[in-house]
């Protein structure tokens, strides 16, 4: 009884505290929803710059494996394959020269 006589005598302190623990609880509600979320974040964003740098591995080879000197290599070495007469083509930009037949 005495409780509830100082409540009405003191209702502003009372909200006062009341607001405050649930400020509280609210807050260790949303903490313990996120944290685990920041971790299992944290984990994602490392996998994803691993797979990156994996990625870039990739792209480097297959750079690598396209160019035109690799396949050449590769021609002549593993298929045995080679030009007996090598061609040589020159690009001339120039809009005044007009081939003849």
């Amino acid at each position: 009884m005495n409780f509830l006589k100082w409540i009405q005598n003191n209702i502003f302190t009372a909200l006062l505290v009341v607001s405050f623990l649930l400020f509280i609880l609210s807050q260790l509600i949303i903490n313990s929803i996120l944290a685990p979320l920041g971790t299992e974040l944290q984990s994602l964003s490392s996998e994803k710059k691993y797979l990156q740098g994996e990625n870039r591995g990739m792209e480097e080879e297959i750079a690598k494996s396209k160019s035109i000197i690799i396949i050449q290599e590769l021609a002549s070495s593993s298929l045995k394959l080679s030009s007996t007469n090598t061609k040589t083509v020159i690009y001339l930009e120039d809009d005044n020269l007009v081939a003849s037949k």
